[in-house]
């Protein structure tokens, strides 16, 4: 078989009509081409459960729908895409079955893009495209007619609703919402609402007041004041302060955090402000910005249910864990003089959940309403207020499981009965500015609005109301450092107070409700990471204390402890829970810097002494380097009995050395420690003691004495002896005679006188020698010399 070579084909012009064809075919890929991105974006969108078109409910009138009424609902749509949007439809969907609880109301909320959204009931084109990046506002009316909702008491309540855009039967974006259903003549009973702004500021470091120096009378060149080289201020003090005075003007000037808070606190007269009263004088002495905000909050504290938080905001936590309520008394005495109120004070604790037995405690102490608690990071599945992992509900988490709706709540701590306000999870995430999912956590389907957060605050509250008993009240609340949107809850205040289950209060209103629900066991104590640690609150503690003795020997302790507590309340300021390292920096200086104030008077150095008397001086100088005079006492203090003291006064002490003379009295021979102190009028030490060795031996003394004594009694006995051994001689003897009217001579002791002729002729009475005589009278002169 041979091969056969193909004939070449034989080409055929193309006729018309295949032209035509050719250039249709041309033409539709090209729009294919051009709705290609659109297309590939809407199938990706879906995939990632995010819209394409986003939708935002504008308004929803009536928020509440009652029988007989249109439901009018506008919507305003963007094309987030780089392709024009053709063909698109917006589609008004509802879904009739009643939500029963606050589960059904998040689960509907966290729904995605492509899950059922009930029934479609009216839609509306858009009649033009939708151009990138273009918003469109849209209304969709449901005519009273088609609503189809059970007029029955009772079943009042949150429905599901939600608004679609579509096109060529892809859904390109949705939002969801809900319609509140009001039977006629229906009277659902009331919750009242609470929301509390709290105005706390930056973390902050009051530099020290100098101790007064200026006394009348007093030259300050002449001496040193007690806080020398303390006035000026520390390196972390000085950085604080400096930070503080620059955050603050951030904070009060437009999009701050204070300014925002401020301007959301205006909405309504009911908001309850919650103020840190050291962030007046802050503000007042700061910026023009600052002064103008200090004004405008001083006017909010007195046309607002206000309370005032414990000066500087301590950690109540922390402060408590240290076992120095005593500190937590003087910021709450400090806000109750700057308010001017003794009754509106609350704490707010720092950490999430129900505080421990330990930090309730301190509602009692000082003497506070209540003590807020901000809800726990992670809810439980419900997404409902009870903003607390399930196994919160047990009695040792503190939460009951018959009250998770009601903020206020009473717990047992070993002081008693304890008042605690927890705050609504996902009212409060609501209130900041977006939707809260079920797990209490902020996010978004799509965009949300203030219509749209004001219809899921009112669907949550609708469940609450059904709850059985009728809860006492549910306060919504921000933390300290996020501020809601204005217009946000502007219109959250204004649907609560048109809804028929819900109405506005303070928080003192609801403070003040009837409660039934029995008191929960305070959690046991636990301590977070983040707290100061209880050695720094008790150093800061300490320092202030001894600042507080030493004022006392001074005339003016007040203006002495000018400064000194806001000093020591700073570095516990919940602010620095931020900054650790630059906090413990701020504590150790801080306690210096008290206790520099401190110093200023000193004992001199005495050496040993040696007492050998019975009763001795012992002479102490007491030297005042301060400017003023002090009013202090010495106390001597030997530590044995052979050693006692008299009494003696203390002189004023003046500035420089001042000599005291101490009285000594010795009892017995010993070596004795003796101790020197200057104390204050309660006993305090308010300089360092000293101490020295005393030799005692007041025996010397005495044994001189005796040796001396026993001298002189022996020579006295000694000359009479020998005066008796000896005798009397004539011529001793005849002395005795007065030489002017008695003889010359007189005769011997026991003979007779001589007569004048014998003695003129030169003989004695027993006829001796006159050569005798003379010889005898000799020798008497002699042994009388001897004698004497």
């Amino acid at each position: 078989m041979t091969g056969v070579e193909p004939r070449p084909a034989r080409t055929r012009a193309p006729s018309p009509g295949r032209v035509r064809a050719a250039l249709a075919a041309v033409l539709a890929l090209a729009a294919a081409l051009v709705v290609a991105p659109a297309v590939a974006r809407t199938s990706s969108a879906r995939a990632a459960d995010e819209a394409v078109v986003d939708v935002r409910i504008v308004s929803i009138a009536p928020q509440v729908l009652e029988p007989g009424e249109d439901l009018r609902v506008t919507v305003e749509v963007t094309n987030t895409t780089s392709a024009p949007v053709e063909d698109a439809r917006a589609v008004l969907w509802l879904n009739r079955f009643r939500m029963g609880s606050r589960d059904e109301v998040a689960a509907w909320a966290d729904r995605g893009l492509d899950e059922p959204a009930g029934q479609s009931e009216i839609s509306v084109d858009l009649t033009e495209p939708l151009l990138p990046d273009a918003a469109r506002t849209v209304t969709l009316t449901l005519p009273a007619d088609q609503v189809h909702l059970t007029n029955l008491p009772g079943l009042w309540g949150a429905r599901g609703m939600a608004v679609e855009v579509a096109a060529r039967g892809e859904r390109l974006g949705l939002e969801r919402t809900y319609i509140l259903w009001n039977p006629t003549d229906d009277q659902p009973p009331r919750v009242p609402v609470s929301v509390v702004l709290p105005f706390v500021g930056p973390a902050n470091a009051p530099v020290a007041a100098p101790a007064p120096d200026d006394l009348p009378g007093k030259d300050p060149s002449d001496a040193p004041t007690a806080t020398e080289g303390a006035a000026e201020p520390t390196s972390a003090a000085a950085a604080a302060a400096r930070a503080a005075d620059d955050d603050l003007d951030a904070l009060t000037a437009p999009g701050g955090r204070l300014r925002a808070m401020l301007e959301a606190a205006t909405v309504d007269e009911d908001v309850t402000v919650v103020v840190d009263p050291s962030l007046l004088p802050l503000a007042e002495s700061g910026s023009a910005s600052s002064q103008r905000f200090a004004q405008r909050l001083r006017a909010a504290i007195a046309s607002h249910d206000s309370y005032g938080l414990p000066w500087a905001d301590p950690d109540v936590a922390a402060v408590q864990h240290a076992g120095q309520g005593a500190l937590l008394q003087v910021a709450a005495d400090r806000t109750q003089a700057e308010l001017e109120s003794s009754e509106h004070l609350l704490l707010w604790a720092a950490d999430a959940g129900t505080p421990d037995d330990v930090t309730l405690a301190a509602v009692s102490g000082a003497g506070a309403a209540a003590i807020l608690a901000p809800p726990a990071p992670t809810a439980g599945a419900s997404g409902s207020s009870s903003e607390v992992a399930p196994d919160r509900s047990s009695a040792a988490s503190g939460v009951s499981s018959d009250d998770a709706s009601d903020s206020v709540r009473t717990f047992e701590a070993g002081v008693g009965p304890v008042t605690t306000v927890v705050p609504d999870a996902v009212l409060s995430r609501l209130v900041v500015g977006g939707t809260a999912t079920g797990d209490g956590t902020s996010g978004s389907t799509s965009g949300s609005t203030p219509a749209s957060i004001a219809q899921r605050v009112l669907a949550e509250l609708a469940v609450v109301s059904h709850e059985e008993p009728s809860p006492a009240g549910v306060v919504v609340a921000t933390d300290r450092l996020t501020a809601p949107d204005s217009a946000v809850l502007g219109a959250v205040t204004s649907a609560l107070g048109a809804a028929p289950w819900t109405r506005t209060a303070t928080l003192s209103e609801v403070l003040a409700e009837p409660r039934d629900a029995r008191a929960d066991r305070a959690p046991a104590s636990t301590t977070d990471r983040d707290e100061l640690d209880p050695a720094a609150v008790t150093a800061l503690a300490d320092a202030r204390e001894a600042a507080r003795s030493f004022s006392e020997v001074l005339d003016d302790p007040d203006a002495f402890l000018a400064g000194i507590d806001d000093q020591v309340l700073a570095p516990l300021a919940v602010a620095w829970r931020a900054a650790p390292r630059e906090r413990a920096e701020l504590v150790e200086q801080t306690v210096e810097q008290v206790l520099a104030r401190t110093t200023g008077l000193s004992i001199v150095e005495t050496s040993d002494l040696n007492v050998i008397a019975t009763t001795s001086d012992l002479r102490l100088t007491v030297r005042n380097e301060l400017a003023v005079p002090v009013r202090a006492r010495l106390v001597v203090d030997p530590r044995k009995a052979c050693l006692t003291v008299g009494g003696f006064a203390t002189p004023v002490l003046e500035p420089g050395d001042t000599s005291v003379t101490v009285p000594l009295e010795a009892h017995a021979n010993c070596d004795v420690l003796v101790e020197v102190q200057l104390v204050g009028p309660a006993g305090q030490d308010v300089a360092e003691p000293i101490a020295f060795s005393a030799r005692v031996s007041p025996t010397i003394e005495s044994v001189g004495t005796v040796v001396v004594g026993i001298l002189l009694a022996l020579g006295l006995a000694l000359g009479i002896a020998r005066t008796v051994r000896r005798g009397q001689s004539a011529r001793r003897g005849a002395r005795t005679v007065s030489e002017s009217t008695g003889p010359v001579t007189l005769p011997v002791l026991g003979g007779t006188p001589a007569d004048d002729e014998s003695l003129a002729e030169g003989t004695g009475p027993d006829d001796a020698p006159a050569g005798a005589d003379d010889d005898a009278r000799a020798g008497e002169a002699s042994d009388e010399g001897a004698a004497r």
